[in-house]
């Protein structure tokens, strides 16, 4: 598995019969023990391969009564080099099969590890642009603001081109679906972009890496900075739950599949009428893309259980909590 993510990915089906690298009549499958056989190569793969892997595996009956095949699929890895045996052995896929290639192979590693810092720069160099735009549509960051990012866990290549942001931001539906129905949609050069101005400034930004970034200031237009008594904390809610599902249905439209980086800020708290020591409040989730429609409200659960942690000094509310009032905010969205 590591020698796939470490070269240009690969499937394995584990129950046809190979000898020299060519599938053997009869495909009959084989008798699994595990219930779920696919959850068990993921936690060894896990346990076994450092960093994680992402990999994909269904469950393929035989026509064998009792057999079946599991299908594992393994995409080439911008995190790369992947080690097994206690982080010392390096594997790479050839012609003839698999190559073992040691540490010492320093050419090698060091191609794979430049491409890795480029795949973080490519999330980092989106976010920077990004707030150019936000900031050139009036929205900045000098009081508090709500900001949701998500993306590819490893945006590598455009997934998506920015005509096609443009049309899948330009569908009404879609826009409504984001809390921008009155909102300007505007062409930028890296994507397409929602602005929207009624009562408070929202920005959305989606780019051809199909990252996509939502900013909401905390206060209306006219806050100046004024004590404010009250946070309004829990409505936050809302727009982690809409961007879920439009980033789900953005995937679905750019017929990709992918691990998903799912993140969520408060800042900077140094403006909210709150107790806290510190300066800004994160949040973080991974999914894969293949399983966001149906888990993207406990999503949304856990990552205002994890912004709602650090507030305050009394005991701070348990995930049931977070869970109940979260369901009772989003039940119309």
């Amino acid at each position: 598995m590591s020698s796939f993510a470490n070269s240009y990915g690969g499937i394995l089906i584990i129950g046809i019969i190979a000898y020299a690298g060519g599938p053997q009549e009869p495909y009959e499958g084989v008798v699994f023990p595990e219930r779920e056989p696919g959850l068990t190569v993921q936690n060894i793969c896990r346990d076994g391969i450092f960093p994680e892997i992402p990999l994909y595996t269904s469950f393929i009956p035989s026509r064998v009564q009792g057999k079946a095949f599991l299908v594992v699929q393994v995409d080439e890895s911008p995190r790369a080099p992947h080690a097994i045996e206690n982080s010392t052995q390096v594997y790479i896929r050839t012609e003839g099969g698999t190559e073992k290639t040691v540490l010492a192979d320093i050419a090698r590693i060091e191609r794979m590890l430049l491409r890795r810092a480029d795949v973080s720069r490519c999330w980092d160099e989106f976010f920077s642009m990004s707030w150019n735009f936000a900031r050139s549509v009036n929205v900045d960051q000098k009081y508090a603001y709500r900001e949701i990012r998500i993306g590819a866990l490893y945006p590598a290549e455009a997934l998506i081109t920015r005509e096609r942001v443009y049309d899948f931001l330009g569908d009404p539906r879609r826009r409504d679906l984001a809390g921008f129905r009155l909102g300007q949609l505007l062409r930028s050069p890296i994507g397409a972009l929602l602005a929207r101005d009624e009562n408070v400034e929202r920005f959305l930004n989606i780019g051809e890496l199909g990252i996509l970034h939502y900013v909401e200031p905390f206060y209306g237009a006219s806050y100046r900075g004024e004590t404010k008594q009250l946070l309004d904390f829990w409505p936050m809610a809302v727009p982690i739950l809409k961007m879920l599902r439009l980033t789900g249905s953005l995937i679905e439209y750019a017929r990709a599949s992918c691990e998903l980086r799912i993140e969520a800020y408060l800042n900077p708290t140094m403006s909210l009428p709150i107790t806290t020591v510190a300066t800004s409040v994160p949040a973080s989730a991974q999914v894969s893309s293949h399983n966001l429609p149906a888990s993207a409200l406990e999503i949304t659960v856990n990552l205002m259980y994890q912004l709602r942690w650090p507030f305050g000094k009394e005991p701070a509310p348990t995930i049931d909590d977070v869970r109940r009032i979260v369901g009772g905010l989003v039940r119309d969205v």
